[in-house]
């Protein structure tokens, strides 16, 4: 990260500290730090994200072809919502449906088992409007939110690949030396698309949701295929979107004003780098930190080391957590609003 610009973790540090439309209660921090510990203790946090891990079928595929693969994935991985009363973005395949984000999973396994290359950027480069409609298609007949630019992400991110990393994504991967905060760096260096950025109080902050959650995702496919995992993942933070923070808000972690819950209510479409949903991105990634600050410590009050405790519980950790929880009580958490932004970068 360079000097002039707040990392992921400063940034929310520092937008916490000024925030007028968002707020982080304490003791419920204390509180879910409890269950999180529980967790910890009950199924070991760890595993959480390795056994449900939500990747294309990669049978057939070579290593090089994987990880092309989890790349393009997250290259799209962005802004799935829909307006209030329209039928979500869903994807059945293989008697498997997925909406959301897992709908673009479900997709992306189809046009895989179609024979559509989309770990070649030399193949995904090429593709025009017409064939991502197809390819995207949903069950509803809904179109896959921003296809537009959906399809000009993946051209610039065909091109960067062509001219500067010999075509493939691994070549960026072997710069990065095997460490996640060089690989990050790299990312956001090379793709404008993931510049997740903006201004907030006269200073540059970043959030880089899908810089990030790319390095974790290839981590965890490391992990799954016995390759050796990325170095530094704690400098990772939880990965700002719209989800997690619903779930922060469900169990009263986050905090909104009075205005700002209304217009989140109202479903508001809140600019990309205003400064409520700036607020809104960053107060989430203070928050888990406070959350894996207070579950490391409450282990160690139940009698574990303390290097046990920081090797067992981390953001990204903590991220995959919640974001599991919102999908497994989806009914208990439709009545709690989340923020909605139209952007490329979540």
């Amino acid at each position: 990260m360079t000097s002039s610009i707040l990392s992921p973790r400063e940034t929310g540090k520092f937008v916490s500290s000024k925030a007028s439309n968002v707020s982080i209660d304490n003791t419920a921090i204390e509180l879910l730090a409890s269950y999180l510990a529980d967790t910890v203790e009950q199924t070991a946090l760890q595993s959480v994200g390795n056994e449900k891990c939500y990747f294309p079928e990669f049978s057939g595929l070579t290593s090089s072809q994987i990880i092309n693969c989890v790349f393009i994935v997250d290259a799209l991985n962005f802004n799935f919502w829909t307006c209030a009363n329209e039928p979500r973005y869903t994807v059945t395949w293989n008697k498997v449906t997925g909406s959301g984000y897992l709908g673009l999973i479900q997709a992306i396994n189809r046009a895989l088992a179609n024979g559509h290359a989309m770990y070649n950027p030399n193949y995904y480069g090429q593709l025009q409007a017409e064939d991502l409609k197809a390819m995207f298609r949903s069950d509803s007949g809904i179109e896959i939110p921003l296809l537009s630019e959906r399809q000009s992400v993946l051209h610039e991110v065909s091109q960067v690949l062509i001219d500067k990393f010999n075509s493939s994504f691994t070549e960026m991967l072997e710069k990065a030396a095997g460490d996640a905060r060089k690989l990050m760096q790299l990312v956001v260096e090379n793709f404008p698309c993931f510049k997740d950025e903006a201004v907030y109080c006269g200073t540059k902050v970043s959030l880089y949701k899908r810089a990030q959650i790319l390095t974790a995702d290839l981590d965890l496919v490391f992990a799954m295929k016995g390759m050796p995992r990325l170095q530094n993942m704690d400098t990772l933070t939880m990965f700002a979107d719209y989800r997690v923070p619903q779930v922060l808000l469900y169990f009263g972690v986050l905090v909104y004003s009075a205005s700002l819950l209304e217009n989140v209510k109202d479903n508001l479409v809140f600019a990309n780098g205003s400064n409520e949903e700036v607020e809104i991105r960053a107060c989430s990634i203070e928050a888990v930190e406070r959350l894996v600050q207070s579950c490391r410590q409450q282990l160690q009050d139940r009698g574990w080391s303390k290097a046990r405790a920081l090797s067992s519980v981390s953001s990204v950790q903590v991220d995959y957590l919640l974001w599991e929880y919102r999908l497994a009580n989806a009914e208990k958490l439709v009545k709690i609003p989340y923020h909605k932004t139209r952007c490329i970068f979540y």
